[in-house]
């Protein structure tokens, strides 16, 4: 039987990183860390978590950030879930680390590297003409960069276009690389470690490159389109009800008011196609059919997308900008044997029985004696 696997909530890792050690959330992480150093499960990374619980702060909060990188590290490892988005081309849990968007991986090679670094030496304003040109050739670069290797280093080390991959000044890999003593696979391995662990992400994505948190220029539109489309929905239905009303009084009509008998059939047909009408605006099935839910989640999470949709739309209430980041989460259900979501939202998963609830774990502290039903039970195949 594989480990269980485990999906944590962000709220989870902030309580943990910096319980008082004599405390009960502090020996609960005591214990999930043996359970992980004992092969008993898998706690995976998301591109969701990283992002919200290492939100850019003030210098002075620096250390904590990084605290709460280190406990992602010491928790998750190397084990990863997929983004939502690249879901559909058939990603799944790994033990790769690569929780990012797949596309950045196209960004994120060695080659692009070299090439800036054989475009920087043809312009180097103390090689001569003839030089620059030779230069521009790859064997003759290789052969130069072997000469002159501390040369190479000081005069790339300022223009290096990746802020973050700093492996040529540290570990000496790149110039490894352009002689042929690594292979591509193993150089660009190098290089998105830079963009998947959680400390040198911190330091990379908001102090090197000073960008802020990537997460409300996608959740706060998705909070926006939701509560739109409750509300869209909510006014189709008062129309469905209001003429559903009307089919009825005409139905009960008498005297002078009373239907003939073909228009009896008539509103007859209506109120047939009313019904069929109400259940299939107010099916998560229908809905999940929609292709943009699909190219975006998958199949699975198309559909469980549409459940949490219905669900929000029944708890009539004002969505707010965390839903947006919940329902997200929630598309890793499926790949995950245990859930952790923030109390409230997973109760109303729960309540109103959304696909594969039965993996919802409502509260951190319950955690260890549901993995232990689970291992118990070995559902984990």
């Amino acid at each position: 039987m594989r480990p269980i696997r485990v999906y944590l909530d962000t709220s989870d890792y902030a309580a943990m990183y910096c319980a008082p050690s004599n405390g009960v959330t502090a020996r609960l992480l005591d214990e999930l860390l043996r359970m992980k150093e004992g092969g008993r499960i898998e706690i995976g990374l998301s591109y969701h978590v990283v992002f919200e619980l290492l939100q850019k702060a003030e210098p002075k909060f620096r250390a904590d950030r990084l605290a709460r990188a280190r406990l992602l590290t010491r928790l998750c490892g190397q084990n990863a879930f997929p983004y939502p988005t690249d879901v559909p081309q058939g990603y799944r849990f790994s033990r790769e680390g690569l929780w990012v968007p797949r596309i950045w991986l196209e960004e994120i090679e060695v080659e692009r590297i070299v090439q800036h670094a054989i475009e920087t030496m043809t312009r180097c304003p103390f090689l001569n003409r003839r030089e620059r040109r030779a230069l521009s050739k790859r064997s003759y670069f290789v052969e130069w960069v072997r000469s002159n290797p501390s040369r190479f280093l000081n005069l790339f080390r300022d223009q290096w276009p990746l802020l973050f991959g700093k492996i040529s000044n540290d570990s000496g890999d790149f110039i490894r690389y352009i002689l042929g003593e690594m292979t591509q696979e193993q150089a660009d391995a190098e290089l998105r470690f830079y963009i998947t662990d959680p400390v040198t992400v911190y330091e990379t994505w908001f102090e090197n490159y000073g960008k802020e948190n990537p997460l409300p220029s996608s959740r706060d539109p998705i909070a926006e389109l939701l509560g739109v489309m409750i509300k869209e929905l909510n006014t189709m239905l008062d129309e469905h009800a209001a003429l559903k009303l009307k089919v009825k009084e005409a139905m009960r009509a008498t005297g002078d008011d009373a239907l003939s008998a073909e228009g009896r059939e008539a509103v007859l047909k209506i109120r047939r196609d009313l019904k069929g009408f109400r259940r299939e605006i107010t099916a998560p099935a229908e809905m999940a059919k929609h292709p943009a839910w699909k190219r975006a989640v998958g199949d699975e999470g198309a559909l469980l997308a549409a459940q949490v949709f219905h669900a929000f739309r029944r708890e009539k209430r004002a969505i707010k900008p965390s839903d947006a980041i919940d329902l997200i989460h929630t598309m890793y259900l499926p790949h995950t044997d245990l859930w952790r979501g923030d109390k409230a939202f997973g109760t109303m998963l729960i309540k109103h029985r959304v696909n594969f609830h039965e993996r919802i774990v409502p509260a951190l502290v319950d955690l260890p004696l549901r993995i232990e039903t689970e291992i118990a039970s070995g559902r984990a195949q």
